[in-house]
Formats: structure tokens, sequence, C-alpha cells
């Protein structure tokens, strides 16, 4: 048998008056863990979103009995809370923040996404219309700054949305231009950059500097670049993306054009389709980040089919990573993988429509 001892009246009166002391402190805890960061970004799964109220193509159908869904990744600048979850989570991971932005500042990195996304656009659209039959008529313009490296020449020199026209007088309207002469330079050489922000004409001498990469090394100035092109297409096409960025938007910009321009045929055959992936010019479906929250978000979203690409060059796929993904949830959505966006509508075409 026990015997219940109670603490003597002092005691009980000095453990009451520190409780509250101790819960705030507590409190106090929590909330600076808030707002403490840590040189992370915390990735997962974001939404799945219908394309089908988002892009207008003009005089193009509307009457789809399914729907085509872009995929996104809520990223955030992590604090302990985060980072301890991230750990726990199997639906969330960290990304060193260094990585992420690239030797830029926070605002150079959503200039970037939204540069890309913009970009992303329209190459969907030259690549649904040529799909469709359509003529289109692309030119470059320049070579668009994405993101300048910490610690390299263009740092500070040049700011993410500049367009670079001509180095040394020549014109560089492609990305392959620029880098081609570049190349043929030495370490230590200074080169005069004539570039476009906001639409006024700007010269900078910059030294080249060695660039470390996964080719090798080479002289450069430190930038990440893309065309700068301008596309002529027979119809007009509005993309309300809002706040969304990058380019992994992409495939699934070119399957709801493309639907919407092919009157005869709905291309979803009914169902909820999500997806991935960028876009080249040629139709070529790329890698990108995050696919196994883009899965979560589909599967979250009723998604019953979700194109991954079938990327090269890589230890695992999209596609791969998808599967296991998928497996891990135990979804019974379709993982299909997808190398050009002719695979996509070549799986599409063959499937029986769905009957409600």
């Amino acid at each position: 048998m026990t015997e219940e001892h109670q603490l003597p009246d002092h005691l009980q009166a000095r453990r009451i008056r520190i409780l509250p002391w101790v819960m705030l402190l507590v409190m106090l805890l929590m909330v600076a863990s808030i707002f403490i960061p840590v040189p992370y970004y915390v990735m997962r799964p974001g939404s799945a979103v219908a394309l089908g109220p988002i892009i207008q193509v003009e005089e193009g159908k509307k009457d789809a009995k399914g729907a085509f869904m872009l995929t996104t990744v809520r990223m955030g600048e992590a604090n302990p809370f985060w980072y301890v979850y991230a750990h726990l989570s199997p639906d969330a991971e960290l990304v060193e923040k260094e990585t992420v932005l690239n030797g830029g500042s926070d605002e150079d990195f959503t200039k970037r996404e939204q540069a890309v996304m913009q970009n992303s656009q329209k190459i969907a659209e030259a690549v649904a219309f040529r799909l469709a039959g359509y003529p289109v008529k692309v030119e470059n313009h320049g070579v668009t700054v994405m993101g300048t490296a910490e610690g390299l020449p263009a740092k500070g020199k040049l700011q993410v949305g500049d367009v670079i026209i001509a180095v040394d007088g020549h014109k560089t309207m492609e990305r392959t231009i620029l880098q081609q002469y570049l190349v043929k330079k030495k370490v230590g050489d200074t080169v005069e950059i004539t570039f476009l922000r906001d639409e006024e004409e700007k010269t900078a001498s910059i030294t080249l500097a060695e660039i470390k990469d996964e080719n090798g090394k080479r002289p450069g100035i430190g930038i990440s670049l893309d065309n700068y092109q301008t596309i002529e297409i027979p119809k007009d096409v509005s993309i309300a993306s809002k706040n969304i960025g990058g380019p992994s938007a992409g495939l699934m910009f070119t399957l709801e054009i493309y639907d919407q321009l092919n009157k005869d045929l709905d291309l979803t055959r009914g169902y909820k389709i999500a997806g991935t992936g960028t876009i080249s010019d040629d139709g070529t479906v790329g890698r990108i980040g995050g696919i196994n929250h883009k899965i979560v978000a589909a599967d979250s979203a009723g998604a019953e089919i979700f194109f991954a690409p079938d990327d090269e060059g890589y230890a695992t796929s999209n596609y791969e990573d998808a599967v296991v993904t998928a497996k891990r949830i135990g979804t019974s959505m379709k993982i299909v993988p997808v190398k050009n966006v002719r695979d996509a509508v070549k799986y599409l075409t063959s499937l029986a429509p769905k009957h409600s």
C-alpha cells in the first residue's frame, strides 16, 4: 500500500508561482523558433491547379469533360520548427538556401522564377500551335540574365532580367553565340557587354574569370542565362499563372493549349490529368525538381493520370522517382513516362474515354 504525501503549503505556493513563468518561457521559445531563420528552404507538396480557367485561347473550345492540371511545390524559408519537421516527415525536405538562391537575393530568385515561367509559357504556345498545324514564327532577340553567381565578375554589374544583345560589338541573339564567343577568350581578358535594362541600353566592362561546372573549366562571367524570344502565333493566348513561378508547367501548358485548339477532340478523355516537366522548342519534356512533392499534391487533388519526365543522364529519372513516391503513398493514380509532348498526346488519344 502506498502513502500519499502532500507538499507543505509554502512549497505548493512556490510551485504555483513558478508554473506560469515556465509556461510563458516555453511559449516564448516556441514563438521565437518560428522567426529564427536557418540556412535552408523547406520543400513540401503544393497544389494541383486546373488549367482550363487559367488559360484562354482565342476561339478555343471550353467544354472538356476532364481537366489538365499543373502541380506545384510549396517552398519557404525554414525555421527550427520546419527544420525538425523536415527530418521527421517523408513529405518535406530541406534544400540549402545558397543552392536555391544561386548567389543572389530573394528578390533575384523571385525575378528569375517569374522570367523562367514567362519563357516557359511562350515556348508552350509555340509547341502547341505547331502541333495543331498552325504557323509559328520564333525570333531570338538576345540573352536573358537569369542569375548572377556570388564571387564572379558579373555580380553587381548585371542583374536578373537584363538582356545581353552584344559582346565586344558582336551581336548575341542566342545564348549559344554568347557562350561560343566567351569560351574562345582567356581568363583575365576584359569584354564589353551591351545589354538592355528596362528597355534602356547600357554597357559594362567585365573581366573573365575561371568558371567550373559539370563540363569542366572555362572562361566566363558567372551568369545563368536563357534566350530572349518573341513568338508570333495566329491566335491570342492569355495565361493567368498568378504567383506561380518556374519552368516546370511547360508540358501541361502545352497540352491545355493544344486541347483548346482542337475543337473536335477532347484530349482529356474525361480524366483528371496532372503532370510536370519543362518544354523545349522541339517538344522535349525536361527534368524538374520536387517530383515527389508533386505526386503527393496531384493525388490529394484526385488526379487519375500523372505525366512524369522520362529524362536521362541521372541516377534515376523523374519518372522512376515518381513511381517510388506513388507506391509509398499507395495512390491509384497512373504514372505515365513522357520524353516528348507527342508521347503524352499519343497516350491520351489511344485511351478509352472515361464513362461518367
